[in-house]
């Protein structure tokens, strides 16, 4: 689990309020080994059957049952581990990769959708800087792993990467926030395809509003890493004066 100092002061709070909400839900998994990594691949199940059914019966309204079920298994997963001290470096990789997987479909569906209903083609706009927004989030986190690895040179890249995963990669409460509102502006704005237009403009509006919690996850990303650097330099800069002060001190004592 990344470290406090890491998380900030709001995510772990989060995730600690998260967690004690899901108790009662998570203490019976503690009895199944890996419960919460036997979850994330039911939600891999779950979203490649989606596909194949979409592929067969082309049908928005089983979409939105098999995605609500995907997004729920991202909901408890989480809690599951961390309640049950489960968390695993696998676990935590298939949490991000299945949760993008989902994403992505969705916004398939979603441009499916738009394309056979010309009023709502300024939603292309909105799908587009979604899927840019969050090929950010994965280009800021791939630009970390390898600042992080530029740090950590040392030993296998396999064992550089688990720790990274349980370390470093942090889940913060914006992309938390992020994913909550997309998914259910997503599904939300699938459902209309089914059963009206109420739902769909419902998910518009949602949609839209996601996309500003997206632009700040973004920022604060890629905010994140100038800062981290900039530290760095400041404490690099910093030990140079003192060393700098220390020889000057060594010379004054030698002319005295």
């Amino acid at each position: 689990m990344a470290p406090i100092e890491k998380e900030g002061y709001w995510t772990p709070l989060e995730k600690q309020v998260r967690d004690y909400i899901f108790l009662p839900i998570t203490w019976p998994f503690k009895f199944i080994p890996h419960a919460a990594n036997i979850l994330t691949m039911i939600g891999f199940g779950i979203l490649f059957y989606a596909i194949y059914d979409f592929y067969i019966y082309e049908s928005y309204s089983r979409q939105i049952w098999l995605l609500t079920a995907a997004w729920l298994t991202d909901l408890f997963d989480g809690p599951i581990a961390r309640n049950n001290n489960d968390v695993t470096a696998f676990g935590t990789a298939a949490d991000h990769i299945r949760d993008y997987f989902i994403s992505f479909w969705m916004l398939t569906l979603a441009f499916f959708i738009t394309a056979d209903s010309p009023q709502f083609w300024p939603v292309y706009w909105i799908l587009v800087f979604t899927i840019l927004g969050l090929l950010g989030v994965i280009a800021g986190t791939l630009l970390f792993q390898k600042e992080k690895r530029g740090e950590r040179p040392w030993g296998g890249y396999l064992d550089f990467f688990r720790e990274f995963l349980l370390k470093d990669l942090v889940t913060s409460v914006t992309a938390r926030i992020h994913t909550v509102i997309m998914a259910i502006g997503g599904v939300f704005y699938i459902a209309g395809a089914a059963l009206g237009d109420v739902y769909a403009k419902t998910g518009v509006v949602i949609l839209i509003i996601q996309l500003f919690v997206l632009g700040f996850y973004n920022h604060e990303i890629h905010e994140a890493r100038y800062e981290d650097r900039a530290h760095k330099i400041r404490n690099i800069l910093q030990e140079k004066i003192r060393e700098l002060e220390e020889k000057l001190k060594k010379h004054v004592k030698v002319d005295g």
